[in-house]
């Protein structure tokens, strides 16, 4: 090697254009012509290129062999050197048969001297680019093009060649080919690999169940440079983005790359590790992320950032990524979205449980571990465990790994248990993926300290929540720390058309731990009681709607507490908070009543009756047998009722309660009917009666009216009864009373029926039915349907009558509720069942109910309507009423 000047202070620095050229072919030239005539030619090649250098104001770094190595301050004065000197060596005499061809590579970058020389990763491309070129070729690269395309002279222009990589070189080049008039331009494909698609991890398993989301994601990113996948740990965004990136990468010209941030703990090492990541090397000057925006101006690329939730300061380099790089797509994953311009959220969700990809996702990753296992008859477990881990991806494969040491059930009741599950994850998984506690925990760790204690405190939460719920509990304002719950993914936002306003909601998963968090800091029993006594406030509240003109709305706000309320009310009987539990089954057992919730209301209640203290006369008390004679009435127990009935009026009586002395005898007077005693029943409602004008209730005088109404009609006294029923209506109507609105139009049905007005009574029927449905009272709606299989009778439907006897049967099953005895014993005198096997061969009978026990309420209802539209549309006259039999004579079904 010749050094070409002693003293280098001639090399110029900062960013220069590098020179690199070497001829094709020399060993053979060499070899052919023999070593004084190979040197001589290589001498003068190697002055023509010296004085084209010289003449453009580069500088000679050293030669070696037949390889030049030249440097200039400027682009387009190493470009027109190049352009020079290959229009010399193309125009020399060289001897025939030895001609003299010189491939030339020039790069533009940082110079860096190391001693009389340079060094750095630059210089190095620049030899990996001359060393693709063929001989008589020019090739540039990007930099060099941007930096020298507006001074090109003499027609001398640039060909794009694409993108190549080149050895030692891991991120694709994109090389340019001067062509220069005169001279040769149709060289060969250049001496480089195919072009990388970049770096995505490969598929170790397969990938179940994220065609829709992915299907959505590709469409999100066609108009989104930005698009960041948020969810709380173990999801499943690292297996959704990869399978993304890997599904558009060919519309990636320059790869998609998978940039791992999980192991970085700086934001400020960001840009350094996704150069890194893309073939950057750090110079002895410069690091590698200092060039990352330059590099990737011009390029088009797909970024995956994954794991960036714990770098939110780094957002800014994302940022000006994008806005440095127009071809650049960034697909990040994080537990919270980073909030900057042009981004698209896209909240990824559990996998749906009970769906095939949630189970499946199970069972294939349990057959991993014993490749023999098959659920079998554990495959209603199975959705079992899917729903106990949230449909969480992370949490069915660790669960799924069990299945090598336990047995399904096991696994399910463990879970169910709030116990973890013995072993951890794979070796190879980070830390926080090797259990779900290690995934939960990586996010709440990210948040401040209120934060933490915020998301302890929600998980007293069963089910849904809104914001003054929260801030009811948690003891001040909770907007804000909300907000950050959110965008760490730990706290999930519900809003739907059916729900006002916004609510939030934990899966499973998070709230088991951060109610383990919760009990180790001491605070569970404050919380707990907190939590009970703002759902009191609420099912108070409501309980003084109920019935009323306003119930849909009241019902529909408990059902979306339904989770909240009966963890309220079963804390306070396990803590022993006897006064609270009574109140809580006192206000409550309406909505458990019109929202068919019988079964799980007198359980409430009786536990609530039991508790130690509950036996002490008290408004409580006197609260919860009211509750519990009304749970046993509708659920069709009349001796129960009556018996609380009994005790309601002494508890009252003894408390000076006198509103709820006349509630208790207005209730009583079912024990006399009951007994055949209608004389007395009729002198007890009229006590009753005197008692509500007394108290100045309107509302309580026409009830108890249409309780006379009601015993009357049982002594087939129709039309006396028919008279006080219109004009009860008439006074519900005035006072807004919907729910006793409906049950008079219904009894007004059965006036009309048994005096043989069917038309009339089709019409009372189906508007009773359809105001019941309307005002969410599933009970009264569901009791009523044997009333409407007499209508299909008579309408000639036995088939439909039918369909609507097993849906009867089905929803009275299903909710828990009984028809009491006054309404069983007209059921009885219209003897739907007798009559259907009347006109029905038993198989159609079976078929018929079979249909009817798998009708929703809904579609039940719509059934009942269409029969009376065609019981009207016959066209019958009435004939004129006749004399029942009276209802008291004949024995309840």
């Amino acid at each position: 090697m010749a050094n070409e000047h002693e003293d280098r202070n001639d090399l110029p620095t900062g960013t220069v254009t590098f020179m690199r050229t070497d001829v094709e072919g020399s060993m053979a030239l060499a070899g052919s012509l023999g070593g004084a005539t190979w040197d001589s030619l290589n001498a003068t090649h190697m002055g023509i290129i010296r004085r084209a250098v010289d003449g453009h104001g580069g500088v000679c770094v050293r030669t070696e062999g037949d390889a030049f190595f030249g440097v200039f301050p400027e682009a387009g004065a190493a470009v027109a050197a190049a352009a020079e000197a290959q229009r010399a060596l193309s125009a020399y005499p060289w001897p025939t048969g030895a001609p003299v061809r010189v491939r030339m590579g020039l790069h533009s970058g940082e110079a860096h001297l190391a001693g009389d020389d340079y060094g750095g990763y630059e210089v190095n491309r620049a030899a990996r680019i001359a060393a693709a070129g063929h001989g008589g070729q020019i090739v540039l690269s990007e930099p060099t093009r941007l930096l020298a395309e507006a001074v090109l002279t003499d027609g001398v222009t640039l060909r794009d060649l694409g993108r190549h990589v080149l050895r030692d070189v891991p991120a694709p080049e994109r090389l340019f080919q001067l062509d220069i008039p005169g001279l040769r331009s149709d060289f060969p494909p250049l001496r480089t690999s195919r072009p990388s698609a970049g770096n995505l991890p490969l598929r170790m398993t397969s990938f179940l169940g994220r065609d829709r989301e992915l299907a959505e994601l590709r469409e999100v990113l066609e108009t989104s440079r930005l698009v960041t996948l948020t969810g709380p740990g173990g999801i499943g965004k690292t297996s959704l983005s990869v399978e993304l990136a890997r599904s558009v990468a060919e519309s990636s010209p320059d790869g998609a790359w998978f940039v791992a941030l999980d192991l970085v703990p700086d934001p400020g090492l960001v840009p350094g590790v996704i150069a890194r990541t893309l073939g950057l090397f750090d110079g002895p000057d410069r690091p590698a992320g200092d060039g990352l925006t330059r590099y990737l101006a011009d390029r088009s690329i797909l970024l995956l950032l994954d794991n960036f939730e714990h770098l939110m300061e780094a957002t800014s380099h994302v940022a000006g990524l994008l806005r440095a790089s127009p071809g650049t797509r960034i697909v990040v994953t994080s537990r919270a979205p980073l909030r900057i311009a042009g981004e698209q959220e896209y909240p990824v969700r559990p996998l749906t449980v009970g769906s095939a990809a949630c189970s499946g996702l199970f069972i294939q990753r349990a057959r991993a571990v014993r490749p023999d296992w098959d659920a079998g008859s554990d495959a209603v477990m199975v959705d079992e465990v899917c729903g106990l881990l949230d449909g969480l991806p992370l949490g069915l494969e660790l669960a799924a790994a069990r299945v090598s040491l336990l047995p399904i059930r096991t696994i399910r009741d463990r879970l169910a248990a709030r116990l973890p599950l013995p072993g951890s994850g794979p070796r190879d998984a980070p830390d926080r993926q090797r259990t779900l506690d290690g995934a939960i925990a990586w996010s709440h760790d990210l948040l401040g300290q209120s934060s933490q204690r915020l998301l302890h405190d929600l998980a007293v939460f069963e089910g849904s929540f809104d914001v003054e719920q929260a801030a009811a509990v948690y003891g001040e304002d909770v907007y804000d720390g909300l907000a950050a719950l959110v965008d760490h993914s730990l706290v999930s936002r519900e809003t739907s058309d059916a729900t006002p306003g916004v609510r939030f909601r934990m899966l499973q998963t998070i709230r088991t731990f951060a109610l383990d968090r919760l009990s180790t800091e001491g605070r569970e029993l404050e919380l707990r009681r907190r939590h009970a006594n703002a759902f009191l406030v609420l099912a108070e509240a409501a309980a003084r709607h109920l019935p009323g003109a306003d119930q849909p709305r009241w019902l529909d706000r408990l059902a979306l507490d339904h989770a909240n309320l009966q963890a309220a009310t079963r804390w306070a009987i396990d803590a022993r908070e006897t006064e609270l539990a009574l109140r809580l089954v006192s206000a409550l057992w309406r909505y458990w009543q019109l929202d068919g919730h019988l079964a799980e209301g007198r359980e409430l209640i009786d536990a609530s009756l039991a508790m130690q203290g509950a036996e002490a006369p008290s408004a409580a008390r006197l609260g919860a047998i009211t509750a519990a004679g009304g749970i046993a009435y509708w659920a069709g127990r009349p001796g129960d009722a009556v018996g609380y009935y009994t005790e309601e009026l002494t508890l009252a009586s003894a408390l000076g309660d006198p509103v709820a002395e006349v509630d208790a005898i207005f209730n009583l007077t079912y024990g006399r009917f009951l007994v055949g005693d209608i004389d007395g029943a009729l002198a007890m409602i009229g006590d009753a009666a005197r008692r509500y004008e007394a108290l100045g209730d309107e509302r309580g005088v026409a009830r108890a009216s249409w309780t006379r109404g009601t015993l009357l009609l049982s002594q087939s006294r129709a039309s006396e009864a028919a008279v006080i029923f219109r004009e009860a209506l008439a006074t519900f109507e005035r006072v807004g009373d919907r729910w006793y609105h409906a049950m008079t139009t219904g009894s007004l049905g059965w006036t009309s029926y048994l005096t043989n007005q069917v038309r009339e009574s089709a019409r009372w029927l189906v508007r009773s039915i359809v105001e019941y449905h309307a005002l969410r009272d599933i009970a009264t709606t569901t009791i009523t349907l044997p009333a409407a299989a007499i209508m299909a009778i008579e309408a000639g439907r036995p088939d439909e009558a039918a369909v609507l006897l097993g849906a009867f049967e089905g929803l009275a099953e299903r909710y828990g509720v009984a028809p009491p005895a006054g309404l069983d014993a007209l059921f009885y005198r219209g003897n739907p069942y007798g009559r259907v096997k009347e006109q029905l061969d038993p198989e159609s009978i079976v078929q018929a109910m079979d249909r009817g026990r798998h009708l929703s309420l809904e579609e039940a209802v719509q059934m009942v309507v269409r029969i009376g539209d065609e019981v009207e549309a016959r066209g019958l006259v009435d004939p004129e009423p006749s004399t029942p039999e009276p209802l008291s004579r004949r024995p309840a079904s």
